[in-house]
């Protein structure tokens, strides 16, 4: 599940970012949860870089979201998910947005095994699942195709950085032991094993924060004026 800011919701949670993640264990997993190896978070939300700075406006509904991101970061600067073959891969889908979110995984299934909380009483594999504002999925997939695969949002818009492909709510299943040719916009990235929470959710039970999801104040500009002497 998630939680959220409660106040001006459309421009706090929608396009400002005061959210985060709550996974709650159970007692009796069922069967396929048992076999997961890796645990991933991915909050999907969209903005408005013309609100960017300017407070109390926005994430209303005839405004136009025009870049889309994974955890708070649009490809390529978000992170590559990477994994080994064998791993079996939970992914835990968040609407933390206001648009609707239709993430597609090339290359493999997605078992979908949750719905906003509730185990499914019949797990179903899909290779595009839809994201609604709000709601809370998850899915297991099986890394069973080596190689290095597009992970995406396949509404077109949502896939670029304000009209510009590739960009948004897109990522890389990256196979470990591949090579990476030098257009790969990722060869030699700095790489972060707990963007998408994986780390954390090895530590425990508690709250865990992360330098990379810290804000930053805006800085003011400075006014420069020319003057005759």
């Amino acid at each position: 599940m998630w939680y959220h800011c409660h106040v001006n919701a459309n421009e706090h949670t929608g396009i400002r970012g005061m959210w985060g993640p709550i996974v709650v264990d159970p007692k009796n997993p069922i069967p396929v949860e048992k076999t997961v190896t890796k645990d991933v978070i991915m909050m999907l939300s969209s903005w408005e870089s013309e609100y960017a700075n300017k407070y109390g406006k926005g994430a209303k509904p005839t405004d136009t979201p025009n870049f889309f991101s994974i955890n708070a970061k649009s490809f390529p600067m978000d992170q590559p998910l990477r994994v080994k073959k064998g791993d079996v891969v939970r992914v835990r889908f968040i609407g933390a947005g206001n648009s609707l979110h239709a993430m597609h995984s090339h290359g493999h299934d997605m078992i979908v095994t949750f719905k906003d909380g509730l185990p499914l009483a019949s797990p179903y594999s899909v290779d595009t699942l839809l994201i609604y504002p709000g709601s809370h999925n998850d899915v297991i997939m099986p890394m069973n195709n080596s190689g290095r695969f597009i992970f995406h949002d396949h509404i077109d818009t949502q896939s670029t950085n304000n009209g510009k492909f590739p960009g948004g709510a897109v990522t890389i299943i990256e196979y470990a032991g591949n090579a990476h040719e030098d257009w790969y916009v990722w060869k030699g990235k700095d790489y972060d094993p707990d963007f998408y929470f994986s780390e954390s959710m090895k530590k425990g039970y508690g709250i865990f924060n992360h330098k990379a999801f810290r804000g930053e104040p805006l800085k003011k500009r400075r006014r420069h004026h020319r003057v005759k002497k």
